[in-house]
């Protein structure tokens, strides 16, 4: 990796060297290579890349990895696990005679097997280059994104499909099929479509009326008729590794005016927002832009009440990476994939999130959502 290369010359340093499973997503992005149990990664100052890794993952890690592929056997594992009597420290040892005295490692490194390499090497810590470089997608890597989207709308579209469908109960509640729709009972339409599609989904929202003015309330119960209902739907391509993510606000019927007038002004600040996105414009700008549009119609964000959150944020092979829309955010480049999602919430009306997802390009934004934006479904 050019990047990781180049920071190891800037520094003099001999390697960079990750030890996880692929659960971490660095580790996933920078081997290619699918794992439970931790393996290593080096890139060394000359770029070369290496998986040292189990004999028996030896045949797999060569046909899924794009990087050279040791054996722990071959580089002397054994043998000083027989001098040392220590797993960690043999461990540690043989990074050292494979990589050299100067490593530089991430943030997320275990702490435990960090001390255990200190004992060898001299270490530092890197926080931020292979966030970075993940933050700048490839085509390859913003089409996978976009056919995990096209999925999430199809799993999203039955959600809606049954809200549709509801009838109403003398007391307000949707039935479905002759039974209550609960916000469980949503996600799980949602979570049965996209197994079969080969997705896997955690913490879908889909909550109702006062739920709805807490961003992040999963939502429980039964679902009402003329109450919002959010809808923020987050699926990961079980296959690729790659999310998409979307919200959608939706009513069974007409709710109350300032729920209508709330939509208004969100979906209005999103369309504004994307507008101004483009490469060289910085996440503060946009995100600030929307800020400005709800003060000036009349919202105003104080403690828990209003625009709570940031705008955006983008996403990969995690839900949340870099960069960010918010008043922090960076400059924005091309390849970014972003999510662009505005929403005002006010404790005794209710809240209102609408949330596309696109990629930066050199003059706009290439919006991957493609799915309705209707509040009144009936």
């Amino acid at each position: 990796m050019a990047k990781i290369a180049d920071v190891l010359a800037e520094n003099n340093l001999d390697a960079y060297v990750a030890y996880d499973s692929s659960d971490n997503e660095d580790m996933r992005y920078l081997s290619g290579f699918l794992a439970t149990d931790p393996y290593i990664y080096v890139c060394k100052k000359d770029g070369g890349e290496f998986l040292i890794v189990s004999s028996m993952e030896e045949l797999r890690a060569r046909r899924e990895s794009p990087c050279s592929i040791v054996t722990r056997t071959a580089a002397g594992f054994a043998e000083l696990l027989q001098e040392t009597g220590d797993v960690e420290l043999a461990t540690a040892r043989m990074i050292q005679n494979f990589c050299g005295n100067r490593l530089l490692v991430p943030y997320s490194m275990p702490i435990g097997f960090a001390h255990a390499l200190e004992k060898t090497t001299e270490i530092s810590v890197d926080r931020d280059t292979v966030l970075s470089m993940r933050a700048k997608k490839t085509a390859d890597e913003i089409e996978k994104i976009r056919a995990v989207q096209k999925k999430n709308e199809a799993g999203v579209a039955l959600a809606v499909d049954a809200v549709r469908k509801a009838e109403v109960d003398e007391n307000g509640g949707l039935l479905f099929e002759d039974s209550p729709l609960t916000s469980k009972r949503l996600r799980a339409i949602m979570h049965e479509a996209f197994f079969r599609m080969g997705l896997d989904d955690k913490d879908t929202i889909a909550s109702c009326g006062a739920d709805t003015a807490l961003p992040h309330a999963k939502g429980e119960g039964q679902l009402f008729a003329n109450q919002p209902i959010v809808l923020d739907v987050f699926p990961r391509d079980i296959e690729t590794g790659y999310f998409a993510d979307m919200t959608r606000t939706i009513s069974k019927g007409k709710p109350s005016d300032e729920i209508c007038r709330m939509y208004e002004v969100v979906h209005e600040a999103k369309e504004l927002a994307i507008s101004l996105i483009r490469a060289g414009v910085s996440g503060a700008d946009v995100h600030n832009a929307a800020a400005d549009y709800f003060a000036e119609k009349g919202y105003v964000t104080a403690g828990t009440s209003g625009f709570i959150h940031s705008l955006g944020h983008g996403v990969g092979l995690a839900i949340h990476e870099n960069p960010s829309l918010s008043v922090r955010g960076g400059i924005l480049e091309e390849g970014n994939v972003v999510t662009v999602e505005p929403g005002l919430y006010y404790p005794g009306i209710g809240g209102v999130r609408l949330e596309d997802m696109g990629a930066v390009t050199e003059d706009g934004f290439d919006r991957f959502t493609t799915f309705e934006e209707e509040l009144i479904v009936v």
